[in-house]
């Protein structure tokens, strides 16, 4: 379970990191032909999730997206009618099956899942203007983990994830409300280059496209 200094730890490496940068002049920690795990707490580890998670990623989906978009941001009704409709175990294994998209999970002390990442090998939108880019379709982690790191220590294998298959950019949608999230990227480096609509049940939500090159 996370302790009142979880975030305080997070911070103070979110500060040396900084000085990292302006000390050497070098954007990322470690090569980019090195596959890297950041462990800043050791009991979680991160690798490519199987078949075999199929159901507690599922479980996850739904647990986490409650968590982002249910009451207050949205209806309880409007969420659930669209995790019947986007989430199930046989959806997840076919999606695990699909080589354009790669799942990345977080495995804590207990062994549960606890965040997920999902690469996607999408054309990217317009805006990108012909970047060679890559898709973070899915990145979450259970609020009772947010404070950390998990959510920088998933993004970071993402990026070491989209240099190593040579890719330019990563991209991602976020809904134009979810503050925290918005907030994370930006911290992560990445940047607004602009919008479109989501379809979300019956409603139609406005995301913004952000990118980093990587």
């Amino acid at each position: 379970m996370p302790t009142p200094g979880d975030g305080l730890i997070a911070w103070i490496f979110e500060i040396l990191f900084v000085y990292f940068k302006r000390l050497t002049g070098q954007k990322h920690l470690f090569p980019a032909n090195i596959t890297t795990k950041l462990v800043l707490k050791t009991p979680f580890q991160i690798r490519t999730a199987t078949l075999d998670d199929a159901v507690a990623l599922t479980d996850l989906a739904i647990r986490t997206m409650r968590e982002a978009f249910g009451p207050p941001h949205n209806p309880a009704e409007l969420v659930d009618a669209y995790i019947a409709e986007a989430f199930s175990v046989e959806q997840t294994r076919q999606e695990l099956l699909d080589p354009k998209a790669t799942f990345l999970v977080t495995i804590g002390p207990d062994q549960e899942v606890v965040g997920y990442a999902k690469l996607r090998r999408n054309r990217p939108p317009r805006q990108l203007k012909g970047q060679h880019a890559i898709e973070i379709q899915r990145l979450y982690v259970l609020d009772s983990q947010i404070g950390n790191g998990l959510g920088r220590q998933l993004m970071e294998n993402c990026l070491d994830r989209a240099r190593q298959e040579g890719y330019q950019a990563l991209w991602l949608g976020v809904w134009e409300r979810n503050k925290r999230a918005i907030g994370f990227y930006e911290r992560m480096g990445f940047q607004k280059c602009g919008w479109h609509y989501f379809q979300f049940g019956h409603e139609r939500q406005r995301d913004y496209w952000m990118k980093k090159e990587v």
